[in-house]
Order: C-alpha cells, then structure tokens, then sequence
C-alpha cells in the first residue's frame, strides 16, 4: 500500500524534481521517509524525501564513520499538485557499537 502511494507521489513529483534539479532521474531517487501531515490550515500533505545514494561520501572521524548523503524532500497535495521541493543532505553518524 505505501509502495502504491510513494509510486503515485514519485509521477506526481517527478517533473518539478526534474526541473529544480537536472540529471535526477527517477532510479537516482530512493524512499528515505513517507509522511501524511496536516497543515495548520487543516489541509493534508503527503511528504516524501528521497535519498540520492549516489552522493553518498564515507568519512572517519576517529572511531566514527560519517555517512554524508544528499536528500530531496517533495511536498505534494492530495490532489497530486507539487506545493514544495527541497534539497538537504543526511548525517548518519556510526559508532563501533553501532555496526
């Protein structure tokens, strides 16, 4: 069921993503995260942030190992309509205990 959803947002948001930022293409993008939140004005949302696994770069810091991944987050309306598109980057810090 969530497969299904995601699918739908993914159409839905394919072309904005495409256009805010060129040469991501849909097998670039990966579900990190698959939200429904209500906005103060009582309206749902469904968000959705990819992870773009290619971007990932791997440090050690000491005994930690810093996972650095570049992230697109889409906002989309019930209805299908792209209401915000933006980009981050995800921190995963892993400690020997950890792994």
């Amino acid at each position: 069921m969530v497969g299904e959803a995601e699918a739908a947002v993914k159409t839905a948001a394919l072309p904005s993503i495409s256009a805010k930022y060129p040469g991501v293409g849909s097998s670039d993008l990966k579900l990190d995260e698959f939200s429904i939140k209500t906005l103060d004005a009582g309206q749902e949302t469904v968000f959705v942030r990819y992870a773009l696994p290619a971007t990932a770069t791997t440090n050690m810091e000491g005994r930690k190992t810093i996972i650095m991944t570049r992230t697109i987050g889409v906002s989309v309306s019930l209805t299908g309509k792209v209401t915000y598109i933006y980009e981050s980057t995800n921190k995963e810090t892993l400690t020997p205990h950890s792994y």
